[in-house]
């Protein structure tokens, strides 16, 4: 964090003496500091702020996490709207015209599901049965007013293929911070899941092996204990969220 603010300022690097933080690259403490998410609050969260589709364009665009791929589908129509399934189809014509000429597709830093057939067009599976199964079933859209970060991850998982605890937990956590959706939520302060990454890094804490298998209720128990030792000890104000954010790393 303290590398963060020193680069932010302006301040010439080398921002730290420590030979792994100024080697390599590593999330920011603040999940909201990080490149992509800023991009998405700046293109995605703003913007289309008042839409009824929001939820979908922040499953979309954690599917996707790669912001050249998301501008593309934004001002190509290959984005979620209320003329029927064109957007999809202008979606993996974008996506499969980024793959033919090289670029780019998806971020690295998530392991996006791929289609259970094999040489299966992966845009497709992703635009029409991970997002497009979430697509299909907003008709049963969970009430904003009343839902938790808890109730909606489990929506997401109900209803389409691709979305395990930790991708739909990238999409809540987008959620948490949008007015209207899941902002004032109940449980902002009290539910997190925790991806492979998370888990990893609960286990190192505890001195377990590192690839021990942690059930989702224990794991959520040592990140609640976690969050107010962060706190004290580093005096960084961190979300809840952003405890799962930091174990990865």
């Amino acid at each position: 964090e303290a590398v963060r603010v020193r680069r932010v300022a302006g301040l010439p690097p080398p921002w730290t003496a420590d030979p792994v933080i100024a080697t390599y690259r590593f999330c920011n403490v603040r999940r909201e500091d990080d490149l992509v998410t800023r991009w998405i609050d700046r293109r995605v969260r703003r913007p289309y702020a008042d839409h009824p589709l929001l939820w979908l364009m922040l499953c979309l665009s954690r599917q996707v996490c790669w912001p050249d791929t998301l501008a593309e589908l934004i001002d190509g129509g290959g984005w979620p709207d209320d003329d029927g399934d064109a957007w999809a189809d202008r979606a993996v014509h974008i996506m499969n015209a980024r793959r033919d000429r090289g670029d780019k597709v998806y971020t690295g830093a998530y392991m996006i599901s791929a289609p259970p057939t094999r040489g299966a067009c992966k845009q497709d599976y992703v635009v029409r049965a991970v997002v497009g199964g979430l697509w299909r079933a907003r008709d049963q859209l969970p009430d904003w007013r009343t839902a938790t970060l808890e109730s909606t991850s489990a929506w997401i998982r109900a209803r389409a293929p691709g979305w395990g605890p930790f991708m739909a937990y990238q999409a809540v956590v987008d959620m948490r911070f949008c007015p209207g959706l899941l902002a004032d939520a109940s449980d902002v302060a009290t539910w997190a899941a925790a991806g492979p990454g998370t888990i990893r890094g609960l286990n190192r804490i505890a001195g377990r092996d590192v690839d021990a298998k942690l059930p989702q209720a224990d794991a959520l128990r040592e990140i609640l204990a976690l969050w107010p030792t962060i706190e004290a000890k580093t005096y960084v104000a961190v979300d809840l969220s952003d405890v799962p954010n930091i174990l990865c790393e």
